[in-house]
């Protein structure tokens, strides 16, 4: 890994780190986007990464259930190969819908159990409803619109050389 790949894996790491992941979860899902070849072995990454294999592993349980590693194997080969798989990011933002729906019924829940309550007292609660159901209501069309206006047009990695270069 050159140093400057290293210092975008180490950011990722800080990235997640303050979104509530562990460094480690940001660090791998970062090695993982961009390493070579694309499947890893645990022991390759925790090579790449100066880690612990226990630390791998844990993190591996924590992203593959949201989508951002997939597990794989080789006919013949006994280990098993860990990747960012494509459509990773459809996957997330699919996660973010049924987060968002379930911290609607939360906020619903709120809003019955403030129903007496006078409306400025229930107004930020009343607010955050609107944004979260806006928000789930538009993430299928903004998710929709990428995944086909990825499928109709080249990316940068297959694009002509004069064409990423332009």
């Amino acid at each position: 890994m050159t140093e400057d790949e290293g210092a975008f894996v180490s950011a990722m790491g800080q990235f997640l780190a303050t979104y509530g992941m562990t460094p480690m979860a940001g660090r791998l899902w970062g090695y993982l986007l961009i390493c070579d070849p694309p499947e890893q072995t645990a022991e390759e990454i925790a090579g790449a990464l100066h880690a612990s294999r226990g630390a791998i592993s844990g993190t591996v349980r924590l992203l593959e259930p949201i989508g951002f590693i997939r597990r794989s194997r080789r006919r013949g080969d006994r280990r098993e190969y860990l990747s960012a798989p494509p459509g990773t990011f459809a996957a997330f933002v699919g996660n973010a819908g049924a987060i968002y729906r379930r911290l609607r019924l939360v906020i619903e829940e709120g809003l019955e159990a403030t129903s007496g309550k006078p409306p400025p007292l229930r107004a930020r609660l009343e607010e955050a409803h609107e944004f979260v159901s806006y928000i789930e209501r538009e993430l299928p069309t903004v998710l929709d619109r990428f995944v086909s206006g990825r499928s109709t047009a080249a990316t940068p990695s297959t694009a002509p050389a004069e064409e990423r270069n332009a």
